[in-house]
Parts: C-alpha cells; sequence; structure tokens
C-alpha cells in the first residue's frame, strides 16, 4: 500500500503544485476549461465530475457514458465507484461494532468461524487493522487465482473459499501499511457475521436508507441509466465481486456520492457525528502530508485544509472522491475507463485546490 499511496502522493502534490487559479475567472469557469483540457488530452470515452461549492451542487460532463447509445452522463447515471466502496464498509463495520460494544482494536479470531479460529496467527489481527491495512494480509488471497485477461476476476470467490484460504494463512508481521483488498473484504464479511445480516442490508440499514441514497452492490439491468466502461477500448462488464464485494463492488451515481460526501463532511446533519469523526481520525502516518484512517485516506499541506480522499479503480471505471470535513466542500470524478487514476486523481485534486482558496 505504501508504494500506491505514495505514488498518489505524488499525484496530489504536483497537482496542488501546478493547478493555478486565474483568480479573475469564476471558479465554474475554471473548472469548465480543465475538465475541457483533461478530456480532450487523454481521449476518454467519458468524464463526468460532480462538486459541492458553498452548499451548492454543481456537475460536468464530457464525451459519453455510453458512446454506443450516445448516452450522456448526467448526475443520476450510474457507475461502478470501485475502492471507494471501503468507505462504506468502514462506516458499517463502526457502526456493528458499536452496535456489539466490540472495541475496534479487538481481536477478528473470536467472530470467525469455528474451522477458522484454530489459526492462531489471525489473533493478532485486529477489525482496526483491516480498516488501515496494517493486518499483514495480502492484496487478494493466492486461491483466488486473478489472471490479468479475466475481465471479473471476482466472479464465483465464495465464503467458503475465503474461509479455507484463511484457515492457513501467514499474515506477515510487520504492521506495516500495506494495500489489502482482502483486508477490506473481510471487514465485511465480519460486519455480517456479527450483526447477522447480509452485506447489502447492512448498507441499505446504515448508509442508503438515513442518508437517501439510491446504490447498492448488485449487477444492474442493461436497461438501467448506467455508464459504459472501458479496458483500453474493449467494453467491460460490471464486476460482481461475490463475497469481496465490501473491496470494491459499490455502484452509485454522480448524485449520490455527492450526498454521501456532504454527509462524511457535515456528519452531524445525519445524527452520525461520533461514528464518522472516529473513521476520521489519523492511524497510520505514510509520511508528514499523509495518513491513512478508517479506509479514508488524508492529505494535507502546511496552512491548507485536510483533505479527506479515496480512489477507485474496476476493469472499466477511474475514480475519485475528496471533501473538507466541516465545510461544503466535496468533489467526485469517474473516468469509463480502466487504469485512469492518474488522470481522475489529478483532476480531483486540482478542483479540491480552488475549493480551499
Amino acid at each position: 500500500m505504501k508504494k500506491q499511496l505514495v505514488c498518489t502522493l505524488m499525484i496530489l502534490c504536483v497537482a496542488f503544485t501546478k493547478a493555478q487559479v486565474n483568480t479573475s475567472d469564476s471558479s465554474i469557469e475554471f473548472i469548465k476549461r480543465k475538465i475541457d483540457s483533461v478530456f480532450e488530452q487523454n481521449k476518454l470515452p467519458g468524464l463526468f465530475v460532480s462538486v459541492i461549492s458553498n452548499g451548492q451542487q454543481h456537475y460536468f460532463s464530457k464525451g459519453y457514458a455510453n458512446p454506443d447509445t450516445k448516452l450522456l452522463f448526467d448526475s443520476a447515471t450510474f457507475f461502478e465507484i470501485g475502492s471507494i466502496t471501503k468507505t462504506f464498509t468502514a462506516f458499517v463495520l463502526q457502526k456493528v461494532l458499536d452496535e456489539n460494544k466490540i472495541a475496534d482494536t479487538a481481536s477478528i479470531i473470536s467472530y470467525l468461524p469455528d474451522s477458522v479460529k484454530t489459526n492462531t496467527a489471525l489473533q493478532k489481527i485486529s477489525f482496526l487493522s483491516l480498516l488501515n491495512h496494517t493486518s499483514g494480509l495480502p492484496r487478494l488471497p493466492d486461491n483466488m487465482q486473478v489472471k490479468f485477461d479475466n475481465r471479473a476476476p471476482y466472479d464465483n470467490y465464495t465464503a467458503a473459499q475465503l474461509f479455507s484460504w484463511l484457515k492457513n494463512c501467514r499474515p506477515a508481521p510487520d504492521g506495516k501499511s500495506n494495500y489489502s483488498n482482502l483486508g477490506a473484504g473481510l471487514a465485511g464479511v465480519l460486519a455480517e457475521l456479527i450483526a447477522k445480516k447480509s452485506y447489502t442490508r447492512l448498507l441499505e440499514e446504515h448508509i442508503f436508507r438515513p442518508f437517501k441514497m439510491i446504490g447498492g452492490t448488485e449487477v444492474f439491468s442493461k436497461e438501467e441509466n448506467k455508464s459504459q466502461g472501458f479496458f483500453n477500448d474493449q467494453k467491460t462488464a460490471y464486476w460482481n465481486m461475490d463475497v469481496l464485494a465490501p473491496a470494491g463492488g459499490i455502484k452509485c451515481s454522480g448524485k449520490e456520492m455527492l450526498r454521501y460526501l456532504q454527509y462524511m463532511a457535515r456528519p452531524e446533519e445525519a445524527g452520525n457525528k461520533k461514528i464518522i469523526d472516529n473513521l476520521l481520525l489519523p492511524t497510520v502516518a505514510i509520511n508528514q502530508t499523509m495518513h491513512v484512517c478508517k479506509a479514508w485516506h488524508t492529505f494535507e499541506l502546511p496552512g491548507k485544509p485536510v483533505i479527506y480522499w479515496h480512489n477507485g479503480g474496476t476493469f472499466g471505471f477511474s475514480t475519485f472522491a475528496a471533501f473538507i470535513k466541516g465545510e461544503d466542500k466535496a468533489v467526485m470524478v469517474v473516468i469509463n475507463k480502466f487504469s485512469e487514476n492518474k488522470v481522475a486523481d489529478g483532476l480531483g485534486v486540482a478542483i479540491m485546490k480552488l475549493l480551499i482558496q
């Protein structure tokens, strides 16, 4: 994870250094021009940006959500948010832990199936370590057999396979922060086991319904207002992530994601101040300017407000989300193409820089 975050940090630093705003222009005009430039320079199929500035929502669209049907992106167009899902999972797990009076520093081993509890190497893994990527678990379990040419790498990986792998795994002992989709997926599975409810139901009860959002992990039908993702020039299907859906399986729209970010920034509006304050506490330092909280990352430069952010990627989408705590300032960027996170991150940070000036 450290290598990945340092790479992203370099993007963030460059974006903060280079993104200059002509103060004679309005913020909206600057954002429009920036989006136009990014779209043209990178030859993207589609680009959609959602922004909250001073309590006002703004939406910007370029290209197509689906080039074949000429479907344009709008605020209700669904897409895969990728690893931003991990922030939803952190919220759900923390909610379940609080309801059951379980400390986030407690070992997970007592809450796993009996067949897995025999692996005493799991004793050192806490709930917190799953959320800040210090569990020592690898990025993915080696019985998953991911192939790069497989456009649906998580398909049909079941809870039984996950528990079978956990029975004999040996987490790395160093406690360093190493990005783990497996760890985030397991966090969601543990929430299910403790609450005795499905991840889908937990999302509905703790986030979608109280936040008045629409979204989920299911694969939508062709009739839905959804964008088409691309792997290079090839169309890709939406991922069915099965048991690891808590690591990256949520599909949502720009409008719904802005609602989510607004509640993260101002948790008192949803009656969740205590839990969200907890989620946003830095737990691991990557370097002087970046920390890992519970799923969320922070980025801070001298004299600037802390930016809370997470990005995501599937084989069809690249995404970036960020907000400022206590302020009506947030951005959500989606590109319907694989491996464009450098572009999405850079654009998102350039907009955040404008918002905090």
